[in-house]
């Protein structure tokens, strides 16, 4: 098959140029083939403004797609002396055809021998190229020139149009072009596209499909995207498409139930789930528990749910032993609760107490730490081991440390106060289990013996015996005692006595006695009968006469409390017969006697008398000697 090239030279305003165009071959004018043109300057002008030129008038500057293409204008263009220019030149130091601005790759140069070099000028880079035509040597060859060079512009003209290929790329061909069909579409000018089955799209239970069409309803490219409903997941996650082959790129999935990672048993605990679609899937729910003493960690909920993503909605809860509140190491002692550290102070650990030398513990040994994350017993303390204060009413001590910190060893002495003498141990030492080695002594009041108190007599004491004075002892030192007589009773000896160191009593206690009356004489021709036969305090005595005689005075006499009788002693009266017949007997020798007789009746009346004006009972404080008065006339003698 031929070609033929049209010359066709014209004139414009600043330049001339000559239009080469290809003339289409037969073939070309029956399949209707658009062809290629090139264009070639009929002025020289540099790289830069060669391609401006061809820009404005054609398409581009020519860039060359192959070896064949090459022969072609080597074969038609005219010889010019510059040569022509190019559509290639170096951008950031690499060769880049400018029409696509894409890198020249080794095999599509046609590089001269030797070239490119870059030149020989220092400080002018050779960055444009130029294609030798009807040269002797080299020709169809390229050479890198500095771009300022005026050469010939050679430009083309496309041959493909916007409308050459509905559905793929333009392939420019020398006098002609081709459709480079895009993937799925077919056809002369790529007008035709894949299709693929619309019934193979199925729509799952539990799930719904939405297809899009980007080059018609279910052919090339159509996707189809498959959702299910919540707490279901797709079996293939990737959408349907429709290939070239004209078959879906996958089968349609199905909606599957959503699925959690099954739950296990925590240790030191259980769970309990409910599952209404299906074991450890969506919208299940499981419920975790603790043994007594453990709880869940580090979670506020116990409840886990299977969400629609698959994920239970907190991770899973574990359980661990409940932790009592720390324990301080105790002050002179030490805190024992095992090795394992993570475990010292959880629910069931045990930790023992000690106390150093010296130190007592004061509370528990050991405790224990509860399912209520509490220790079962209060914590102890570590107390310095000292004896008690050794205390006592009226006690003096001089210890060797002070009184609230008596260590072992220590000692204490004792004294009595004033008074009071000690009964018990002089001393006593601490020993190392905070005991006294000897009992804490008592003081005992120093007094004296109850004092014997004399029949028919009363005493009374200063201070009294119920007072606080006498609690130690009823008769301390320093105490009166005044004794006085019953009635009817008269001292003899001292009023009082003194408690006296050491314990004596000052005197001895004083005697009591009755008082006596006078011996009474039966009355003549009568008789007496007494109470007693010693006419004491309260002693009666009563009177009778013998027969035919009259008693004359009161029949009965009480001894008072002053020695007195109570009243005169009768007589008894002889009857009238016999009282005329002493009359007259005793005229002859009354004369004589009756003086003598009326004197003693006068001497004894005035002895009574006298004897009224003593007191019997005395109350002289004088204890020696003692007295005492007698109503009878022995007592005047």
């Amino acid at each position: 098959m031929e070609f033929f090239f049209g010359l066709l030279q014209t004139r414009r305003s600043k330049s001339s140029w000559i239009n080469l165009t290809f003339l289409c071959s037969m073939l070309c004018m029956w399949t209707s083939v658009e062809c290629w043109s090139y264009f070639y300057s009929n002025d020289t002008m540099s790289w830069s403004d060669a391609r401006t030129w061809c820009k404005v008038n054609y398409t581009d500057m020519v860039a060359i797609q192959n070896q064949e293409e090459i022969t072609h204008l080597n074969s038609w263009l005219p010889w010019k002396k510059t040569y022509y220019w190019i559509g290639i030149r170096k951008v950031n130091d690499v060769w880049t055809w400018v029409g696509t601005n894409k890198t020249l790759t080794e095999e599509a140069t046609n590089w001269a021998k030797r070239e490119p070099n870059n030149g020989k000028r220092v400080g002018s880079n050779e960055d444009c190229v130029e294609m030798y035509i009807q040269r002797e040597q080299q020709t169809g060859k390229w050479n890198d020139e500095r771009c300022g060079k005026n050469k010939t512009a050679l430009c083309y003209t496309a041959a493909c149009k916007n409308d050459s290929c509905q559905h793929g790329g333009c392939v420019e061909t020398i006098n002609s072009h081709r459709c480079a069909c895009f993937e799925g579409f077919y056809g002369d000018q790529c007008e035709r596209v894949v299709e693929c089955n619309e019934e193979e799209v199925t729509v799952p239970d539990k799930g719904s499909v939405h297809c899009t069409h980007t080059n018609g309803n279910f052919s090339y490219d159509s996707s189809c995207q498959y959702s299910c409903e919540e707490g279901y997941q797709l079996s293939l996650s990737r959408p349907l498409r429709c290939t070239v082959s004209k078959q879906w790129s996958e089968q349609p999935p199905t909606c599957e139930l959503v699925q959690c990672q099954p739950l296990s048993t925590p240790e030191r605990g259980s769970v309990t789930c409910s599952d209404p679609l299906g074991s450890s899937s969506f919208r299940s729910t499981c419920v975790f528990a603790c043994d007594e003493g453990y709880e869940l960690a580090d979670t506020p909920q116990n409840t886990l749910q299977c969400e629609a993503s698959g994920i239970w909605n907190a991770s899973q809860p574990f359980c661990v032993a409940v932790q009592c509140p720390y324990l301080q190491e105790l002050d002179n002692g030490l805190l024992n609760c095992g090795d394992d550290a993570d475990v010292r102070f959880s629910f069931g650990n045990t930790c023992s107490f000690s106390c150093a030398l010296g130190y007592q513990l004061m509370g528990a040994s050991r405790v224990t730490c509860t399912s209520a994350a509490e220790w079962s017993e209060r914590m102890p303390q570590c107390e310095a081991i000292t004896c008690q204060n050794p205390e006592g009413a009226h006690i003096i001590k001089n210890c060797s440390r002070p009184v609230n910190d008596l260590r072992p060893a220590s000692t204490c002495s004792f004294t009595c106060a004033a008074g009071f003498e000690l009964q018990g141990a002089h001393s006593t030492l601490c020993s190392e289990d905070g005991q006294w080695s000897d009992a804490i002594p008592t003081c005992k009041a120093i007094g004296c013996p109850a004092p014997e108190i004399p029949s028919s007599a009363q005493i009374s004491c200063s201070p009294s015996l119920s007072s606080p004075v006498s609690a130690g002892t009823p008769h301390p030192l320093g105490m009166v005692c005044m004794f006085s007589c019953d009635e009817g009773h008269e001292l003899t000896g001292a009023l009082s006595m003194e408690c006296a160191h050491p314990g004596q009593w000052t005197s001895t206690p004083p005697n009591c006695t009755a008082v006596r009356c006078p011996q009474l004489e039966a009355p003549e021709n009568g008789h007496v009968n007494c109470s007693n036969s010693d006419p004491v305090f309260n002693s009666q005595c009563s009177f009778t006469c013998n027969q035919d005689f009259s008693l004359d005075g009161h029949d009965l006499l009480t001894c008072d409390r002053n020695g007195n009788w109570t009243g005169e002693t009768p007589t008894c009266k002889a009857p009238e017969s016999q009282l005329a017949a002493i009359t007259g007997g005793a005229a002859a020798g009354g004369a004589l006697s009756l003086t003598g007789l009326s004197l003693a009746l006068w001497f004894l009346k005035r002895l009574r008398q006298n004897a009224n004006k003593f007191e019997l009972n005395s109350n002289s404080d004088i204890e020696t000697p003692p007295q005492t008065y007698r109503n009878s006339i022995d007592s005047l003698i």
